[in-house]
């Protein structure tokens, strides 16, 4: 979901009824979905404390979810499969609250779970390049997660260059592919499987750190090596494993979808875009492949700072993450370590 990195002002509101919501207290506090208080068993991990906020707080700092443009004046900063993005300041920390709202092809029930699940899954997971949630608000019609606002927006809306930034350089896209790694490992590593890796998910901090976001889709497993077969297809078409379209859940779909990403670090190419040969932007590798072209040919022009050598050797990671056959896909593990050695 992008985010757009420019900042405006907008309305504060100091929030003095917020309140942990594990505290141990008898204090009235408001509703919270029940995996909150579920017992954490695992020696690995441990539970998160987070902020409840009442409805009203929310609706307050982001100007009634005002849904003008960042851009325009208003606090929108982005919207996608269950709900919007918006701006906001809580005792002058920028924030991103997720207003949820169930959306043409998701029912209520699906919004609901999907909340449990995203609250679920990140009071468990901390890491430096996962995106930290703060609070939620579970008392009006809407449920509302509150995030770390990441002042550089989205990985995707970057590297086009949107509201006339910068383009990233060459070094800093490979920081970026490894955090990425990074950060993906930790979720393989603890049995979760993100299920919608793509360059929207991942956002940047001041520092272009990146923070994976959106973990309302991800699948815990008890048994992390087993596909899980599912009726409901989850994820974004252009960055999907073929095992992925047909509803089989596994790690090595993460590394599918992340192998696009990384093509999307060398080109700087959308993953879809029907007035291009090829549509999707896996498909270069077909014409690399058949000697058509090289990824030389395909390499970002906006940037100044790449040599040949790392370039290749991260199409060839890439190229091994979109392996059709999931089996001959390397583990993060390994796609980590061999980014770690492109970083200038």
């Amino acid at each position: 979901m992008p985010i757009c990195g420019k900042q405006v002002p907008v309305q504060e509101k100091q929030v003095t009824t917020l309140k942990p919501v594990l505290a141990q207290d008898n204090e009235q506090q408001p509703s919270a979905p029940p995996c909150l208080y579920q017992e954490n068993n695992s020696p690995e991990l441990s539970d998160k404390d987070f902020l409840s906020f009442w409805f009203h707080e929310l609706e307050s700092i982001t100007n009634n979810f005002d849904e003008r443009p960042e851009s325009a004046g208003g606090n929108k900063l982005g919207e996608g499969g269950f709900g919007v993005v918006f701006k906001g300041c809580i005792n002058g920390r920028t924030v991103a609250v997720k207003k949820l709202a169930a959306m043409v092809d998701v029912s209520i029930q699906d919004l609901k779970q999907q909340f449990d699940q995203e609250i679920k899954t990140l009071a468990k997971c901390h890491h430096e390049n996962l995106v930290e949630l703060l609070g939620f608000s579970s008392d009006g019609d809407q449920p509302c997660l509150v995030y770390e606002f990441m002042p550089n927006g989205s990985l995707l809306d970057r590297l086009a260059c949107l509201d006339d930034t910068a383009p990233i350089p060459w070094s800093t896209r490979c920081k970026i592919s490894h955090g990425t790694a990074n950060g993906i490992n930790f979720l393989h590593e603890n049995n979760h499987i993100h299920r919608d890796v793509k360059s929207a998910n991942i956002l940047l901090n001041e520092a272009f750190v990146p923070k994976i976001s959106d973990f309302g889709l991800a699948r815990a497993s008890v048994k992390f090596t087993q596909t899980i077969m599912t009726d409901r297809i989850v994820g974004t078409a252009a960055y999907m494993a073929p095992e992925a379209l047909r509803g089989e859940i596994t790690p090595k779909a993460d590394i599918f979808s992340f192998g696009v990403v990384l093509l999307e670090l060398i080109t700087g190419l959308s993953p879809v875009d029907e007035n291009r040969e090829p549509q999707l932007l896996l498909s270069i590798t077909e014409e690399i492949e058949d000697e058509e072209k090289t990824i030389e040919d395909y390499v970002d022009e906006k940037m100044s700072d790449w040599d040949t050598t790392s370039i290749n050797k991260m199409y060839t990671i890439a190229s091994q993450c979109l392996s059709e056959k999931k089996n001959r896909r390397p583990d993060i593990k390994m796609v980590q370590q061999h980014l770690q050695k492109i970083i200038p």
